[in-house]
């Protein structure tokens, strides 16, 4: 008996998807924000870092938590099945 899992089926939902185009971007702006913030003695662009790197996190958590269940759920169907067949 041996559950495997789609990774791609997985992926294809929805809000990973939205996760995965908004939290990389995001992500990148608050490196840059950071690095050039830094180099230019910019308190405002700490401000910036602060805020994206907080949100890219969040998004970050959200998107692990909802592919563990969604894993959790394809393991669940692919025992279910194997019970009966």
């Amino acid at each position: 008996m041996t559950i495997t899992l789609d990774k791609k089926s997985i992926r294809r939902d929805k809000l990973l998807r939205f996760c995965m185009y908004t939290g990389i971007p995001l992500s990148l702006v608050a490196v840059f924000s950071l690095w050039i913030g830094q180099y230019a003695g910019s308190p405002f662009l700490g401000k910036i870092f602060v805020i994206s790197a907080a949100l890219a996190v969040v998004i970050g958590l959200i998107y692990n938590v909802r592919f563990v269940i969604l894993s959790i759920r394809e393991v669940k169907r692919q025992q279910a099945s194997n019970r009966q067949g």
